[in-house]
């Protein structure tokens, strides 16, 4: 089967406006912003935007109200060169959006999320299914869920590889279907830990690369990856071959924001190229460095 679209994702785009401080507000208090800047947001769409500067064809499924926010959004994913024939648009409804406040000292963020009513309207469409049997890659966090379960089965039948994002305080019993039919499970430590189900002691001592193995042993995939931030990431592959790929410069890190999701739609990009895993892993490193030293989710620049 030929592939129109090299990566397609399900997820839920959010309009964020983020404010690099100083530090902190504490409450009742005022403080002046170094930086502000506005932009795209969401796991999966900032990953699809990600690939998409880089050089893939990516698409996106998801739901938007007709409010400011999601008029930004639309002509920013179309800016973004994101096939957005299954973005669906509601009159009289709202789209999703953050206030982000980021630390320059220490790179941690406050975020105060505003979802909207239109992603809960997402329904899936004949075009939805041609959009995935056309694709080489699936990419989804567990948001949209229903279309994420039947998404899978088109998946499956057509060959299409199946991209998992475990996000950190995002687990949850309703995505465990997704996290198990995944080719490929890329998991931030928090997610893998309440996977794994440690005590908390054991947890602080297991080194990823053992979480990694463990998944591995559970869910029998392609791929398993257990990302740390600034301690990089440890990946193991179906026939047991494991590394540890170092993230790149993180001292100079200015905010996070959007780290991981740069490094999942660069190594998506990668792997849809015919990269090596490890040099598929190696790219995601270096551009979610250099997204993390500049303020924004989708803030490296890049030539395709």
């Amino acid at each position: 089967m030929s592939h129109r679209i090299d990566i397609v994702g399900i997820g839920v785009s959010v309009w964020d406006s983020l404010m690099l401080v100083d530090s902190l507000p504490q409450p009742g208090s005022v403080v002046q912003a170094e930086r502000h800047v506005e932009g795209i947001g969401g796991g999966i769409t900032v990953a699809m935007a990600t690939a998409a500067r880089l050089g893939s064809k990516t698409a996106l499924i998801d739901s938007l109200g007709d409010d400011p926010a999601g008029i930004r959004i639309h002509q920013t994913l179309g800016a973004e060169g994101i096939d957005t024939q299954a973005v669906a648009r509601h009159a009289g409804l709202t789209s999703s959006a953050a206030s982000i406040w980021s630390e320059r000292r220490s790179a941690e963020r406050t975020i105060v999320f505003s979802p909207g009513s239109a992603c809960e309207r997402l329904q899936w469409t004949p075009q939805i299914e041609q959009l995935i049997s056309q694709s080489k890659i699936l990419h989804f966090n567990g948001r949209h869920g229903e279309i994420c379960l039947r998404a899978i089965r088109v998946a499956k039948e057509c060959g299409v590889k199946i991209s998992f994002d475990g996000g950190a305080y995002r687990y949850r019993a309703e995505i465990l279907p997704m996290l198990r039919a995944a080719d490929f499970a890329i998991l931030a430590r928090q997610f893998a830990e309440a996977h794994v189900r440690l005590p908390a002691d054991s947890l602080r001592r297991l080194p990823a690369i053992e979480l990694a193995e463990s998944l591995m042993e559970e869910l029998d995939c392609e791929i398993v990856a257990v990302t740390d931030g600034p301690a990089g990431s440890d990946w193991v592959t179906r026939d047991r071959a494991s590394f540890h790929q170092s993230a790149v410069s993180p001292e100079l890190a200015v905010d996070t924001t959007g780290c991981g999701d740069t490094f999942h739609g660069a190594f998506l990009h990668g792997y849809a190229r015919g990269q090596e895993i490890r040099q598929a892993a190696e790219l995601a490193a270096q551009v979610a460095s250099e997204n993390a030293r500049r303020l924004g989710g989708l803030a490296f620049a890049t030539s395709p």
